[in-house]
């Protein structure tokens, strides 16, 4: 008898243990999805040019020559290019917005790359085509300095366990989100993503991270799903490119058990926002005014079991302070504030919503909280 109850006691005290840890904020980088190193693309059997503004095409191209082969491209080819377990290197001939592949046909990508090929795709535009601009399907490839502007669909797609390292892209106009991750992998690093739909749009266990990269437009990032993991990180690139998040709509969401994190990003614009279980976290990341003309200052929304984390980074020192506005915490969402943020706004719960803020909070004039069983400002 009292072995059970002192099993049931060690139960109940690791549950606790548990719901406990799992809202301790992450102080450091260790989370944060790592860039994998670069296959070495083979050594190149044959190069070929491939003219498009003399009619040539790069289809015929690839299926002529047996992989690994440099196919260069000069002009912009219309036409729907499939390259399926073949080593290819497709390489534009002048600048990337003179150089590429563009498709008329809206239900079918500019490029297609499927299968266990190593590919590469260098200083190429896909753009203006009537949908998707690439797609890549369990693939491994290498993109540098490529343009993905005014596509019908979304700019580029990874999905089916493709693994894409990308620097140096630039997305512009799209109209779908212009990465679209579906059970893939991309690491942008140096990228910069601009438009009306979201810059990444991410589900099904999809990794996306955005390295000393500049989201601007009028949505940042989205995490679809459970262990789905979207990030902008503005510490870990290695590079000196401009990064950040100044967008007029909502910077990052997450739903279903998803993480969306803006890491390091200094002063950001746009709302957060939290459902079903997902989390939006803030390290180092200070939400300032940037709605649209006469709405006024974001409100963030952490509903439905969503859950928003801001907290301090910790991987440069000086750690970095973080910054939230206006908050709404309801049905049983959850927020956590820690690390000496500044709260400028009021952080409101209700029908079961609930906050923590720990005593190093910074609540500057104005600012409250409302409703909220466990928290109260210092």
């Amino acid at each position: 008898m009292y072995k059970f109850l002192g099993l049931v006691c060690l139960l109940i005290a690791a549950v606790v243990q548990a719901d406990t840890s799992d809202w301790l904020p992450q102080h450091s980088s260790d989370w944060l999805p790592r860039r994998p190193e670069a296959q070495a693309f083979p050594r190149v059997l044959r190069s070929v040019v491939v003219n498009c503004g003399s009619g040539e095409r790069v289809q015929p191209a690839i299926d002529a020559n047996a992989g690994p082969v440099e196919i260069i491209v000069t002009g912009i080819c219309v036409e729907n290019v499939l390259i399926r377990d073949k080593d290819v290197k497709l390489r534009g001939g002048g600048k990337p917005s003179q150089s590429g592949i563009r498709s008329a046909d809206a239900t079918m990508p500019a490029l297609t790359i499927r299968g266990g090929g190593i590919d590469s795709l260098d200083n190429l535009s896909f753009s203006n085509s009537a949908g998707l601009g690439v797609s890549i399907q369990g693939a491994s490839a290498t993109l540098t300095n490529c343009l993905f502007e005014n596509n019908g669909g979304s700019g580029l797609q990874v999905k089916a366990g493709a693994v894409v390292l990308a620097t140096t892209l630039t997305f512009n106009a799209n109209i779908g989100a212009s990465i679209n991750a579906n059970d893939g992998q991309i690491f942008c690093t140096g990228c910069d993503v601009s438009g009306n739909n979201f810059a990444v749009l991410a589900i099904r266990g999809a990794v996306v991270s955005l390295l000393d990269t500049m989201v601007t437009g009028r949505r940042g990032i989205l995490a679809g799903d459970s262990g789905t993991l979207v990030d902008v990180d503005c510490v870990n690139g290695g590079t000196t490119h401009p990064c950040g998040v100044q967008v007029t709509s909502l910077a990052a969401f997450a739903g279903g058990g998803g993480l969306a994190s803006l890491f390091g990003v200094g002063d950001f614009t746009g709302r957060i926002g939290a459902v079903d279980g997902g989390t939006v976290s803030l390290f180092g990341s200070r939400q300032i005014a940037g709605a649209q003309p006469g709405q006024g200052p974001p409100t963030n929304s952490a509903e439905f079991f969503g859950r928003i984390e801001v907290g301090a980074n910790f991987d440069i020192n000086p750690p970095t302070q973080s910054r939230l506005l206006s908050t709404d915490v309801t049905h049983f969402g959850r927020a956590l504030v820690t690390d000496d943020t500044v709260l400028n706004g009021t952080i409101q719960c209700s029908s079961a919503g609930d906050a923590w803020l720990d005593p190093t909070i910074i609540a500057l004039p104005g600012s409250a909280v409302t409703g909220c069983d466990h928290s109260k400002l210092p």
